[in-house]
């Protein structure tokens, strides 16, 4: 049986994808080192998860997953891009994975909405090449209303996600764990992955504990950030250090700009907790008395909040 592996992002796909599933032996590893795909990898990947339904032809898709197996194990494919919105349809995603790769187990990681917010402006702050803007400017943009401003955005509900999943694959074919607990290593997360993958239990907590990509950004690169908003639009400074400067000199002002003390997540604004429990808390409940994960106690809104 295969496994697949959707995400979401920001839920430590990368620790997964650059510590974890490279060193297992069980499946045929399809996915994301150190952020890199191979060419016929991103075709593939892209196809799955943008390509509109009018233009998707299943015998090409089909050939390009083919020549991505190894025929003596089965395949585990992992990219975060299958859960977001803002591309195929999240269900034709599922169907289109479920006809390349059923049997297969799904693994789908969560985190608590609003900690998922702020992560996801934090990135965005970090990598949108934007002038930098408030977090509540971005909240009104992206989940203000059904359209968005960004290439795509996390559902917040999960509960539909879930579900999906759970219909296309069956219920006993898909794993859902909370991202709170990937840094506690007695926690259900490390044994849970290491049942998967075929790993010995301490092999993964040790792979998670040592591993720091993708790490938030520091206070230095917001101030860098907020200097380059002060220039001319279209004025990216790493873009322009790496082309001007010797190698030696880029690496180590890089190096300087990124080290130092970590962000701290910006405070929700006024009335988005409320109106994050009243999207998402039914969901959540449901999720947690389905799947009999703890996810109240681990910060995710399970009841309405006044306004």
């Amino acid at each position: 049986m295969n496994l697949i592996h959707i995400g979401l992002p920001k839920t430590g796909t990368t620790t997964l994808q650059n510590a974890v599933f490279p060193r297992q032996t069980r499946f045929s590893y399809i996915g994301k080192i150190n952020n890199r795909y191979s060419p016929e990898l991103r075709d593939l990947v892209t196809r799955i998860s943008f390509q509109d339904s009018l233009e998707y032809d299943p015998s090409v898709v089909e050939a390009l997953a083919e020549r991505q197996r190894d025929h003596s194990k089965p395949s585990l494919i992992s990219d975060e891009i299958f859960s977001v919105e803002g591309r195929a349809d999240r269900r034709l995603v599922a169907e289109r994975l479920h006809h390349l790769f059923a049997p297969a187990k799904v693994l789908i990681v969560l985190r608590a909405q609003p900690s998922m917010l702020q992560s996801m402006y934090l990135n965005h702050v970090r990598g949108s090449d934007e002038r930098v803007g408030s977090f509540s400017s971005w909240l009104d943009k992206n989940y203000g209303s059904i359209r968005f401003a960004d290439l795509y955005r996390i559902g917040l509900n999960y509960e539909p996600l879930v579900r999906t999943y759970e219909e296309v694959f069956g219920t006993d074919n898909v794993v859902v764990l909370p991202f709170e607990l990937l840094r506690d290593p007695d926690s259900l997360f490390a044994a849970t992955i290491a049942d998967l993958v075929g790993m010995a239990p301490e092999d993964v907590k040790a792979s998670l504990a040592r591993n720091v990509d993708n790490q938030r950004m520091s206070r230095r690169h917001l101030r860098a950030l907020y200097l380059q908003a002060l220039l001319p639009k279209g004025t990216n400074l790493a873009l322009a250090g790496r082309r001007l400067l010797p190698d030696p000199v880029y690496a180590g002002i890089r190096n300087f700009v990124t080290a130092g003390r970590r962000m701290q997540s910006p405070d929700l604004p006024e009335g988005w907790l409320a109106r994050i429990a009243k999207q998402c808390a039914p969901g959540n409940a449901a999720i947690e008395a389905r799947r009999r994960i703890p996810l109240k106690a681990l910060g995710y809104p399970a009841e309405l909040r006044a306004e």
